[in-house]
């Protein structure tokens, strides 16, 4: 009886083990019919709707046919998923059985999350990578603490898309002196003026909105930066490094940086006061349907806007600062956008928010599950990360296909950068473009703190400087919590 029963103790353990994997001769690495390694792209959100969605399959099924990707003998196939960073951690908590092998990575949520990225360094070093040819705000988006967690994929400014059959309605009905030179929305009051002679109201009912203000707390920083303006400090060597930049009580009146957080709220709060906009026209449905003549949009923009039949509009970067509110928040001065003030900073420029992808390698957090296994799994997605963006024919195909712009800036002299568009429209003052503040918790005070007060002062619950009030003490102390600095 005693050998019986060690005999089934010994068979129940060794069932237990293979089913964990542990005398799993074949490991985990799941393989084609061909023997080809296949290797598993997670995507966010962006890419699960119909039109981004089946642009990238079309280039995935093109990038499997290619002579390059099958002498690495490996297949790519992708999913996308709606909350890409938390699936990611749990999937990092289980381990590489649970992973994806590639992950197009938000470049902006990076500082927040490289416990579970790859760091590269070692890689791009060891094969010689030029990471000049890269767009320099986008790599750095992906730097955290001296360490690469990543390559840029794409650089996706985000600017205004003016329908252009409602502009041109409009300019056929007025006096020379009163039409809108859509080249000429380069400053704040531009913008404001031409909104509301593009607004259409029926009474107190606005009918087409001439800009969509419901949504502009959420392209604050872009509004923030065209005053040449920050809104995190990211000097390293500051005291006050993570912080917002914004001075407390009226000393803020002596800080360039501080009075331009404060001027853009107020230009904020006097487009509202202006009541351009139906709060329902703040989607892509009224812009598409002709409900809303400006709104705001990614590069990818075009490709929501492709199942409406609107297809005559052009993109502009966010403007120049012209206005302050130095005497007050409802009493606006004009400015020379070109000027220096008295605290050494120029007025405004043109640009806005770079955002964008990376292409990037998850981590297990246990490291006894990086293995000799998990270890060739990294090797070969880095080596389609290197086809996909040094190859300069592969990094052609994607971007073509996807009609986005590459951050290799060694390749916009390419004919399809210089076709009629919006990457046409826009990529000239690419150089103008910055990317979001890379400190821990940056990601949290824009939703949750930045843009909820934004909407109070919407509303009209808050004045403007109340408004900086909260964003400041709110801000700090969750960028500090996020930091782990209280």
């Amino acid at each position: 009886m005693k050998k019986i029963c060690c005999a089934i103790i010994t068979m129940v353990l060794l069932i237990s083990l293979t089913a964990c994997g542990g005398n799993n001769s074949k490991g985990y690495s799941k393989y084609n019919k061909d023997g080809d390694l296949i290797l598993t792209i997670w995507a966010p959100d962006q890419f699960a709707g119909s039109a981004v969605k089946s642009k990238f399959q079309a280039f995935l099924d093109k990038l499997n046919a290619t002579e390059e990707i099958k002498a690495l003998k490996v297949t790519l196939q992708f999913s996308p998923l709606t909350q890409l960073p938390t699936t990611l951690k749990t999937a990092c908590m289980s381990g590489p059985t649970k992973m994806p092998n590639i992950i197009i990575w938000d470049r902006f949520a990076t500082p927040s999350n490289t416990n579970y990225l790859t760091p590269l360094d070692d890689l791009i070093s060891r094969d010689n990578i030029d990471t000049n040819k890269f767009l320099g705000e986008a790599y750095k988006e992906l730097t955290v603490s001296g360490k690469q967690y990543g390559l840029p994929l794409d650089a996706d400014p985000w600017g205004i898309y003016v329908n252009m059959d409602i502009l041109n309605q409009y300019n056929a009905t007025v006096s020379e002196q009163d039409k809108i030179d859509v080249t000429k929305l380069n400053t704040w009051t531009a913008l404001m003026n031409a909104a509301n002679k593009l607004t259409v109201r029926d009474g107190n009912t606005v009918t087409r909105s001439g800009l969509n203000t419901t949504s502009a707390d959420g392209q604050f920083f872009s509004f923030v930066y065209t005053g040449n303006g920050e809104l995190i400090n990211t000097d390293k060597n500051s005291s006050s490094y993570g912080d917002t930049v914004m001075e407390e009580s009226a000393n803020f009146m002596n800080d360039g940086q501080s009075l331009r957080v404060y001027d853009s709220l107020a230009f904020f709060n006097e487009l509202y006061k202006m009541d351009l906009c139906n709060t329902g026209h703040g989607g892509t449905d009224a812009f598409g349907n002709g409900y809303c003549a400006m709104t705001y949009g990614s590069i990818y923009f075009p490709q929501e806007l492709s199942s409406y039949s609107l297809e005559n509009y052009k993109m502009i970067p966010y403007p120049a600062r012209d206005r302050t509110y130095l005497n007050g928040e409802d009493k606006a001065e004009v400015l020379n956008p070109d000027a220096t003030d008295k605290l050494g900073m120029k007025n405004g420029q043109v640009g806005g928010m770079l955002g964008g992808y990376g292409l990037a390698i998850p981590q297990p957090i246990n490291k006894a599950m990086r293995t000799e296994e998990w270890q060739n799994q990294v090797e070969a997605a880095w080596k389609v990360i290197k086809l996909w963006l040094m190859n300069d024919t592969i990094n052609e195909l994607y971007f073509t296909e996807n009609q986005v712009i590459t951050c290799r800036q060694d390749l916009w002299t390419k004919n399809f950068y210089n076709e009629d568009g919006v990457i046409k429209d826009i990529l000239p003052y690419i150089d103008n473009y910055k990317m979001r503040p890379s400190v821990a918790g940056y990601e949290i005070f824009e939703s949750s703190v930045v843009r909820s007060e934004i909407q109070s002062l919407r509303e009209g619950s808050k004045t403007v400087y109340k408004t900086y009030q909260e964003i400041r003490s709110k801000g700090n102390e969750l960028l500090q919590q996020s930091q782990g600095r209280i």
